[in-house]
């Protein structure tokens, strides 16, 4: 039997509030994902990669079709550290790069216009990269974005200058001045280089030291999402020193110098990580301990029935 009163509604729950710029904790904040990015499935994550790489890919054949335009002179550019181990290893005349076969100088700059369109369309490449793994990152960790993808090509252009400046002249001299102290007075070796096999090597080993010299900013953005700290890297230091060492021997010719060449700036990239990753997981650490000493504010007292 009804008695004609109305019950008291029930008050609704009150939520803590949430701090302007922070992603809620509730359903907004699982929902939503990282600061409100939309949740994405697996086989979302599938297109999103598909098509940064497609992007990525048409930028290389941009770069690569204008690389090809100029593919005589990339060659001439390839070429000027066989010119200058040539002199300085003593030897006469001028360095020739012998032809084969009839398709062997088409083959080879299109071998140029591919590597050189690998560095044109380096920027293309790494902000796809980036943008690719961005939505999975806090507000505060997007802004770093665009120093990333800067960051990401000087290191790897700064890699491929140093192959071409010191390594390709020093290992080629070497080379060249090891043939001629072992050689007897009455013999004579006479070198028939090929333009194939030369711009083989140089445009594999000068990608190879550019994407080395990436090592640095993989750690340094593996220790800022707290994947790893400089306490892993030291742990496992003797192994990463074997391993560069391996590397080096899979990524040059099949001559010590260049590994050797190669070896000795990983090592140096390497505990140059450990260096970065330290300040990283310093900041890190001391920031969390700034927010976990902080007051939790209480939710308000609901007003008593």
């Amino acid at each position: 039997m009804s008695t004609g009163k109305t019950p008291p509604a029930t008050a609704p729950a009150v939520l803590p509030a949430v701090p302007a710029g922070q992603a809620g904790n509730g359903l907004d904040g699982l929902a939503e994902g990282p600061e409100g990015d939309t949740p994405m499935s697996f086989w979302d994550h599938l297109s999103e990669l598909r098509n940064r790489l497609v992007k990525a890919f048409l930028g290389l054949v941009v770069a690569c079709i204008l690389a090809f335009i100029y593919a005589t002179e990339l060659r001439e550019f390839l070429a000027a550290p066989l010119h200058t181990a040539w002199a300085a290893a003593g030897m006469q005349g001028k360095p020739e790069l012998q032809v084969l076969a009839m398709m062997d100088a088409f083959m080879t700059d299109m071998r140029v216009a591919v590597a050189a369109g690998i560095f044109l369309a380096a920027p293309i490449g790494f902000y796809q990269f980036w943008m690719f793994i961005a939505p999975g990152l806090y507000a505060r960790e997007k802004r770093y974005v665009v120093p990333f993808v800067a960051t990401s090509v000087l290191m790897f252009l700064a890699g491929a200058a140093f192959c071409y400046k010191v390594v390709l002249p020093w290992t080629i001299q070497w080379l060249l001045s090891y043939t001629q102290s072992t050689s007897g007075a009455e013999t004579t070796v006479a070198y028939h280089l090929t333009l194939n096999d030369y711009i083989r090597d140089a445009t594999k080993i000068l990608v190879a030291f550019g994407a080395v010299f990436e090592f640095p900013l993989l750690i340094a953005f593996l220790s800022f999402a707290g994947v790893l700290d400089h306490r892993a890297l030291l742990r496992f230091w003797k192994i990463s020193v074997i391993a560069i060492f391996v590397i080096a021997a899979v990524l040059t010719p099949p001559e010590p110098v260049s590994q050797l060449m190669m070896a000795f700036p990983m090592v140096g990239l390497f505990f140059l990580s450990v260096g970065v990753s330290y300040l990283i997981t310093r900041s890190r650490e001391k920031a969390a301990g700034l927010a976990a000493s902080e007051p939790v504010p209480s939710a308000p007292d609901l007003p008593e029935e």
